[in-house]
């Protein structure tokens, strides 16, 4: 009998020092950061320089920051591991469309039953990629349209 109320007791005690997945996810951060563009939409002549300003919050701390595109070779990182990390940042940052750039296209556009209709685009999507220290990942969208 004292053998079946220690082992009781042990389990007892070893099931109260553990914790529930609950409370092991309340101290985990979930949160991805904030980006909020100002403005969201900007409209530029090919050939001319614009500025892209953006604010990116995250309570645990930024970690990294990656803003690009492709079509027009931008990709600018900004790596803050240096330090504590910082709550917040102030994005800003100018870049020149080129001569070339797509006035207008044609894209598909896909839905989640695999069916997809073409449209005609004006809008280049250009992103900007933020972490924190936990690498939770926000992606902001700026939309540029080309002028003439």
């Amino acid at each position: 009998m004292k053998i079946f109320a220690a082992i009781a007791l042990a389990s007892l005690v070893v099931l109260m020092a553990c914790e529930s997945t609950d409370d092991i996810l309340d101290k985990t951060d979930h949160t991805a950061p904030a980006i909020v563009f100002t403005p969201d939409t900007l409209e530029v002549g090919a050939g001319s320089v614009f500025m892209v300003q953006a604010s990116i919050e995250d309570q645990s701390g930024l970690q990294r920051i990656e803003f690009s595109y492709g079509d027009w070779r931008i990709n600018k990182i900004i790596d803050l591991t240096e330090g504590s990390g910082t709550e917040s940042y102030q994005f800003t940052a100018e870049f020149t469309v080129p001569t070339n750039a797509k006035l207008e296209w044609e894209e598909n556009l896909y839905f989640n039953d695999a069916s997809s209709i073409k449209i005609q685009q004006q809008y280049h999507r250009l992103t900007l990629s933020a972490w924190d220290k936990h690498r939770n990942l926000a992606k902001g969208i700026l939309y540029v349209k080309v002028t003439e």
